[in-house]
């Protein structure tokens, strides 16, 4: 299979390995390179380790060929923090911002409220807003998520493995795919995640439900609007068998290696 955008680029998430900070974070980063990757996805909170200087985290990644792609934040961040993500992001010329929960007082329209206010302030750094599926969060099954974005303030994206294991509508195999058929046309960012019963979401790409041949068939035939991939697995959990980060981390990039990216 051809790779139907050429400027994808892939990512991994600082998930895998636990969410590396201080001296572990350079040391990331050299198996995030060993492993194929071409950037890397953190979460907000690990910005704080260099909010007062920008420039480090960019000689970090600019000495390894290395792009910031994407930040993972949550719902509950104030507004003031969330602004100085965004104004973090700009700096280095991230645009995915996704937003996650596990809020079990948020309501949908809450959530959509929540999310359209950052979305506004977003596009002023030159930020895009996404809603980011989760188990436990307002927005669990496919019919919640298909509720909450809005068309204009917030992207559209999908956390492939949390919608393999929640979105119940459906069989498992069925539940990303279909997602993303349904909203092809809008997907601009995509976690690339799998799941099983026995690994849970700590799983790498291809040892779960989620159907990869109709996911990158969407690309291939459709092309896809953004310009990353990011790969995440949730590495804290201890679950998959005995593997390390980097060995799951090279064996999920080297599945999606196969269809040409």
């Amino acid at each position: 299979m051809t790779n139907a955008s050429p400027i994808t680029r892939v990512a991994a998430h600082s998930l895998i390995w636990n969410v590396p900070r201080g001296r572990s974070f350079e040391p990331w980063l050299d198996e995030v390179v060993a492993a194929g990757y071409d950037g890397i996805a953190i979460f907000g909170f690990q910005i704080e380790d260099f909010l007062d200087d920008p420039a480090e985290l960019e000689r970090r990644l600019e000495d390894r060929s290395l792009r910031l792609a994407a930040v993972t934040a949550f719902m509950n961040d104030t507004p003031e923090w969330s602004k100085q993500i965004m104004q973090f992001m700009s700096r280095l010329g991230t645009t995915h911002l996704a937003f996650s929960d596990f809020d079990t007082t948020l309501t949908i329209p809450l959530a959509a409220q929540i999310l359209n206010e950052r979305g506004a302030v977003a596009k002023q750094h030159g930020v895009r807003v996404y809603y980011h599926n989760h188990t436990g969060g307002v927005g669990e099954t496919m019919t919640e998520v298909e509720q909450i974005v809005d068309p204009d303030l917030v992207g559209v994206m999908l956390d492939v493995g949390h919608a393999t294991k929640d979105f119940s509508e459906l069989p498992a195999v069925d539940r990303a795919a279909t997602f993303l058929d349904r909203h092809w046309s809008r997907i601009e960012h995509l976690e690339l995640k799998d799941w099983n019963e026995e690994t849970d979401l700590n799983t790498p790409l291809g040892e779960g439900y989620a159907d990869f041949d109709r996911i990158f068939g969407l690309m291939e035939s459709n092309g896809y609007r953004g310009d990353w991939l990011t790969v995440e697995q949730n590495g804290h959990e201890g679950l998959s068998r005995g593997r390390s980060p980097l060995e799951c981390a090279t064996q999920s990039r080297e599945l999606v290696r196969r269809y040409g990216i």
